[in-house]
């Protein structure tokens, strides 16, 4: 990359993470608070139609985001082009959902399903209004505007509009109506933001390079989806919803902190590895230094997970979510190896390499359908166990097409994991040993908890910058170095990057 865009890249990633922190503490907060207003039958509900609605989002954009973001060249034709089709999809996919969301009960057999269905698809009108203008500022890596609008949609929305309906007893709909005040307030500010011309355009010329691209891109968004959500599917046709509520949350506890601190990564990576889509070299460079930096984050923090589940359910969710825990041990497995597949997933979108990543990911969803089949008997700790294998093949699948597409080795790409992995258990291993001198004290669930935080952050600080892995110690090295621009803005930055490099 050259300067211009690595400042625009770390501007964006500092950005990116702000939103990402500050989401991730009010989500956190606002599924403790509703945990204890509302029932897990409530969440359970919101999850079912959830997935429904999910179903027709990926063809109610047709990928006109990402085309944005991937197209080299835009122009205001396009952009007219892409409002016009996001607008009119949204409101007709919300018609369709209003029309068929009798049919849930089907695949639920549950008809309190139905109006929440109804309810919540007019999140497509507000998605559609708002989807331009988000795409515009992350094709110019504008995320310092993403975050206000993030932040405030949410903490309007969730915080404040979800937390005073739920305590004015209003239940599933406090979710529901949580859901869309945090959608149309961003539409509002995303177009504050970004005041693009809405003025409609219905020439095809400007549809067709757009659809061509996104199309493909939604296609795959589709099973992807799919694949990510046949368990909510299956637990909540086999399970009903009481038990997919536990399992939501479970998945949730664990996923939520590692999603957004991938996400917020990606969504700077994919408009910065397709401004570079056609230099394989650089782009390989960048995608090992991505994955080694990553996986030294979420392994260490999933295993921490995994080891302090309990306590982390009992403190936030309460003891009527104990059946959770087993789950969320399982769960903390599979996420991060989930995660770190998906950035094998940004350099196929990046470099528009579609048809691999389409034929892997219905491969994908095949084989879980038959995992499922096999650990249903199991409860939900066999269908977390078999989203743990599932994801262990893809990820595989996604290594052997990262070596054709960047021409790298399965070396390259171990050591890319090597830190993260020794990281992890070194972590766990202590936090383990924390937990069990504690739990023979007898000391109480908050004081366990915060020591396991406390042990985990220190010591993963300690391996990340005071004692390293020499693969993670040297892309930490290449990223201060491309900080360099930023040493006349801060004496402790410059401090710290002169003392990292020198050790």
């Amino acid at each position: 990359m050259n300067e211009s865009l690595t400042s625009k890249t770390f501007h964006g990633l500092k950005w990116s993470y702000i939103s990402t922190i500050t989401n991730a503490v009010l989500q956190i907060g606002f599924t403790a608070v509703m945990a204890r207003l509302l029932e897990p039958r409530a969440f359970g509900l919101v999850a079912m139609a959830g997935v429904v609605l999910r179903f027709g989002s990926y063809f109610a954009q047709m990928g006109v985001a990402q085309a944005l973001i991937q197209k080299k060249d835009i122009s205001n034709e396009d952009i007219r082009a892409a409002f016009t089709s996001t607008l009119i999809l949204g409101l007709l996919f919300f018609a369709l959902a209003w029309a068929i969301a009798p049919f849930a009960i089907y695949i639920f057999d549950n008809s309190e399903v139905i109006p929440v269905i109804r309810v919540m698809a007019f999140s497509f009108v507000l998605t559609g209004l708002s989807t331009t203008a988000l795409s515009l500022l992350r094709r110019n890596l504008e995320f310092r505007s993403l975050a206000i609008i993030e932040i405030s949609s949410y903490a309007l929305g969730y915080g404040g509009v979800g937390v005073s309906l739920a305590y004015s007893g209003f239940g599933v709909w406090s979710l529901v109506v949580a859901a869309l005040s945090q959608s149309a307030l961003s539409a509002i500010l995303s177009y504050l933001f970004s005041r693009h011309d809405v003025s409609f355009m219905f020439f095809w010329k400007y549809y067709k390079e757009l659809y061509s691209f996104g199309s493909r891109v939604s296609i795959i968004s589709f099973f992807e989806f799919i694949g990510s959500n046949l368990d909510t599917l299956a637990i909540g046709h086999f399970l009903g919803a009481n038990l997919l509520g536990i399992y939501n949350r479970a998945f949730m506890l664990v996923n939520l902190p590692i999603y957004y601190l991938t996400t917020s990564f990606s969504r700077v990576l994919f408009p910065s590895f397709s401004r570079i889509q056609l230099e394989i070299q650089r782009l390989k460079k960048a995608y090992l230094s991505a994955i080694t930096l990553i996986a030294a984050l979420i392994i260490p923090v999933c295993i921490g997970i995994m080891v302090a589940s309990r306590e982390i359910v009992l403190l936030i969710l309460g003891e009527k979510w104990s059946a959770a825990i087993p789950v969320l041990q399982i769960l903390a497995i599979a996420v991060p190896i989930s995660m770190l597949s998906h950035f094998g997933g940004i350099v196929c979108d990046a470099t528009a390499n579609l048809n691999s990543k389409f034929i892997m990911q219905v491969t994908y969803v095949i084989l879980l359908v038959i995992l499922f089949f096999f650990f249903r008997r199991f409860g939900l700790t066999g269908f977390a166990t078999a989203i743990v294998v599932g994801e262990l093949l893809r990820n595989s699948a996604y290594l052997y097409l990262m070596k054709r597409v960047l021409k790298t080795s399965y070396k390259e790409m171990f050591s890319a994991y090597q830190p993260g992995l020794i990281n992890g258990f070194i972590v766990g291993g202590t936090i383990f040993l924390a937990s069990l001198f504690l739990h023979r004290a007898g000391s109480p669930v908050w004081l366990i908890f915060s020591a396991q935080l406390s042990v985990g952050f220190l010591l993963l600080v300690f391996l990340t910058f005071i004692k390293p892995h020499q693969t993670l110690k040297r892309e930490i090295k290449a990223v201060l170095l491309n900080l360099s621009f930023l040493k006349e803005r801060s004496l402790y930055l410059c401090k710290f990057i002169s003392w990292y490099q020198e050790s």
